[in-house]
């Protein structure tokens, strides 16, 4: 007998499903085994090329869903090794948490801000009260106005030859107010500082030049200074007008004309040492001894970078070890029928 022809039609709708069986399982089985497949699922040609297609739909997806079912029942490493769709997720009952550093609960004590500060205190001379200057490293906390303030009010000075005259308990400190090139200093005490408790003109005068002194150089400025009292305005301050901001006082009129700034009171210092500070001397000239008790040890001259103003100077001195009394003083043009010398004085170890 002889065989039937057969339709191009189906045998084309044949290829299309062998490829599309191909591409659907052949990352699932070897490829000899389509061919099985084809043949068990092979109909007449009678049959429209809907149906063709249907059928092999329904073969791929069957085949597809087989080859899933295998690969499911796999090993984890095996499941991870198919692709993204087979990684493990969490169930919706659980709740996925990050772990989290350990976060920093202590917080560090904030460090000193040592500072060394100007400050201001009285002295006798002879030619009345005057302001002297020494140098004071304190914790200012970044306020060195009014740490440098409240030292010249509240804290008596390193050589004792100087003093405060503000009477005890007064603190002072700056304050923040309007306009900003005013320097502003609250004065605060438990008694009445209005008047003067007491206190000579001059010397309440002096005490109010203390203050503004050391508000200017702690701030490094010439601002004037406007004094309250106790949080407010006061129209007087130990019996001194205060009401409006206050410019210094001339230096000629309110400092002593001779500081020795270094070495100060009690240094140690290694022979040989310099010895610095300021004066406004006649002819410029600065004199010096080096005494132990009434013997002067050594003494000698210097010049200063300027005549009859706050000018600096400086000399260096040898000694052997001891303890010792530096005496610097200004040059009397008179030849001891005026005043008597500007002086300031400092007890100093050579080690």
């Amino acid at each position: 007998m002889n065989d039937l022809p057969t339709s191009p039609g189906p045998d084309r709708d044949d290829e299309r499903i062998r490829r599309l069986l191909d591409e659907a399982v052949s990352d699932v089985e070897p490829r000899d085994a389509l061919d099985s497949i084809h043949a068990r699922t092979k109909v007449s040609p009678m049959r429209s090329k809907r149906s063709w297609i249907l059928g092999g739909a329904v073969v791929a997806t069957a085949a597809t869903v087989a080859a899933v079912a295998v690969l499911s029942n796999g090993t984890p490493e095996e499941r991870n090794d198919v692709g993204p769709a087979a990684t493990a997720s969490p169930s919706p009952s659980e709740e996925v948490t990050p772990t989290e550093e350990p976060t920093e609960t202590e917080t560090e004590s904030p460090q000193p801000t040592m500072e060394a500060v100007p400050v201001y205190y009285v002295g006798d001379t002879s030619r009345g009260v005057r302001l002297y200057r020494e140098f004071h490293r304190l914790d200012t906390g970044g306020e060195k106005v009014s740490a440098a303030v409240n030292e010249a009010v509240s804290t008596p000075p390193s050589d004792p030859d100087y003093r405060t005259d503000w009477p005890q308990g007064t603190t002072a400190a700056q304050v923040d107010a309007p306009p900003a090139d005013v320097i502003t200093i609250d004065v605060r005490g438990s008694g009445s500082l209005r008047g003067r408790s007491g206190m000579s003109e001059e010397a309440a005068q002096m005490a109010i030049e203390q203050l503004v002194y050391t508000a200017q150089a702690a701030s490094q400025s010439r601002s004037p200074v406007q004094l309250f009292l106790n949080g407010g305005r006061t129209d007087t301050l130990l019996g001194v007008p205060v009401s409006e901001p206050l410019a210094q006082g001339d230096a000629m009129d309110v400092l002593a004309q001779v500081w020795i700034i270094e070495p100060g009171e009690g240094a140690e210092v290694s022979a040989p040492f310099e010895v610095s500070g300021l004066a406004a001397a006649f002819e410029a000239t600065v004199l010096w001894e080096l005494r132990q008790g009434d013997t002067v040890v050594q003494d000698g001259f210097t010049t200063a970078e300027e005549c009859c103003k706050m000018a600096p100077y400086s000399f260096m001195v040898d000694a052997p070890p001891g303890e010792y009394t530096l005496v610097v003083t200004d040059n009397d043009p008179s030849g001891g029928e005026g005043f008597e010398v500007w002086k300031d004085t400092k007890r100093i170890t050579v080690r």
